[in-house]
């Protein structure tokens, strides 16, 4: 009996690897999407702040930043695991507090 080139359980890891790759490709689709509309939502909430602050962003975009961090660990977890994702939240965190920071240099 003749075998496959590829053997069978090198088969199922395509096959899982093709399924995790359409998950994440449909999640990061899906929250590309959401960010845009909150990317809309945060630059108008910013028009009125950067009217009376000299063109600076607004304190809200902490907590964007911070829900950036969220949805990229949650979306990206079954790629990048358990640490990836709270190195991706760390780095969140970390844009979220800097903002304040970066917003006076300005």
């Amino acid at each position: 009996m003749k075998l496959p080139g590829d053997k069978p359980h090198m088969m199922v890891d395509s096959i899982a690897e093709g399924l995790i790759g359409g998950v994440n490709g449909f999640g990061n689709a899906a929250v590309n999407a959401i960010k845009g509309v909150g990317k809309a939502v945060m630059g108008g909430l910013d028009k009125p702040f950067a009217a009376v602050a000299a063109g600076r962003e607004g304190p809200h975009r902490i907590a964007d930043r911070l829900a950036d961090g969220a949805v990229d660990s949650v979306t990206n977890f079954a790629s990048n695991g358990v640490i990836g994702s709270i190195k991706i939240v760390g780095k969140g965190v970390m844009s979220a507090l800097d903002q304040p920071l970066e917003q006076l240099k300005k």
